[in-house]
């Protein structure tokens, strides 16, 4: 039996279809009802059958930083796939995070050396790196006198947790992802994105960064998974794409018109500032992160995936064919 964390984020959502359509069952971890509505509407999305699909998912109600209501979950499992992680750029959210990622993943990997998994797939992030390379591969490690985001040093004190488990005897890949293309979870990310296009946009970060489709990322995972390979990294991310070029798709396929004015570091700052006082008179709102606004959106790092493509023979989306595809599914629904 296969058990997914974070079956009601973006990629495990999509892995979930993905081993649904292979008719393989599967258990699922979920805080809320209300968080399982994500991964039905992309089953619904997706299938002319979401309820036979979904019929194969074993919801287990349990909490990554609980580890009492973890072990339920771990009962006839073999191998597990861990998707869940908070990503947030907001201060507010630091404890969190430390929680969910590095906290929550120390309980997983814990419990599957107990268990005897077989093989324990971790998603990671390509923000767990160091980024003094060009391009930035597996062996650019991580250096704690670079500035790094909240979110960053969960992710790499996650990664900390998988490698210990695995130099204990756990079986174990981690997947370094970048920014993900995907459908159906338009509320952030590259869906925060789209909705800001199909509104009207005026400026374009001039950075860049790694991009990779959702589906190139459970291709991957589920090939690893089936694989003899242990005890490695992989980053997987086929685009290094500037902002503007990013954008610029996404307005083409929208049929609207694209961004044109180049952000600067004053009118950054201007909008950083108007968010946070916004979010002081408005508690549901959630500031821009001054790191996103200031650093990220005007670096442009480059990522190498020929580690994955070699060990897998692996070939990529397109990039413009997995903006397309995207841009379709937002207007169904739009």
């Amino acid at each position: 039996m296969i058990l997914v964390t974070g079956g009601t984020g973006l990629i495990g959502a999509h892995l979930l279809l993905y081993l649904s359509r292979k008719g393989i069952k599967t258990k699922a971890i979920y805080r809320d009802e209300a968080s399982i509505a994500k991964t039905q509407n992309l089953f619904k999305a997706s299938s002319v059958s979401p309820g036979e699909l979904m019929d194969l998912i074993t919801w287990v109600k349990a909490d990554v930083t609980d580890i009492t209501s973890l072990e339920p979950a771990f009962k006839d499992v073999t191998h597990v796939y861990h998707t869940a992680a908070v990503v947030s750029f907001n201060p507010k959210d630091r404890e969190l995070m430390k929680a969910v990622n590095v906290e929550g993943t120390a309980n997983m990997v814990n419990l599957a050396l107990d268990n005897g998994i077989e093989k324990f797939i971790h998603v990671s992030s390509i923000a767990a790196l160091g980024s003094y390379d060009n391009p930035i591969t597996e062996e650019t490690h991580w250096n704690w006198k670079e500035a790094h985001s909240d979110y960053a040093v969960s992710k790499y004190l996650s990664e900390m947790e998988v490698w210990r488990a695995g130099q204990e005897g756990l079986p174990m890949v981690i997947l370094n992802p970048s920014v993900v293309i995907g459908a159906h979870f338009w509320h952030k990310g590259i869906g925060m994105m789209i909705e800001r296009i199909n509104k009207g946009l005026k400026y374009y970060p001039p950075g860049g960064n790694g991009f990779v489709d959702v589906w190139d990322i459970v291709k991957a995972m589920t090939q690893l998974m089936g694989g003899d390979i242990t005890n490695e990294s992989f980053i997987i991310s086929p685009y290094d794409i500037r902002y503007k070029q990013l954008l610029d798709s996404m307005a083409h396929f929208l049929g609207k018109k694209a961004p044109y004015k180049p952000l600067n570091k004053s009118v950054a700052y201007m909008l950083y500032l108007s968010s946070r006082f916004y979010a002081m008179i408005n508690p549901k709102a959630e500031p821009l992160s001054k790191e996103l606004m200031l650093e990220t959106f005007f670096q442009f790092p480059h990522y190498s995936s020929e580690k994955l493509v070699k060990a897998l023979d692996f070939s990529f989306i397109p990039f413009e064919a997995s903006m397309q595809n995207l841009i379709t599914q937002y207007k169904k629904i739009h």
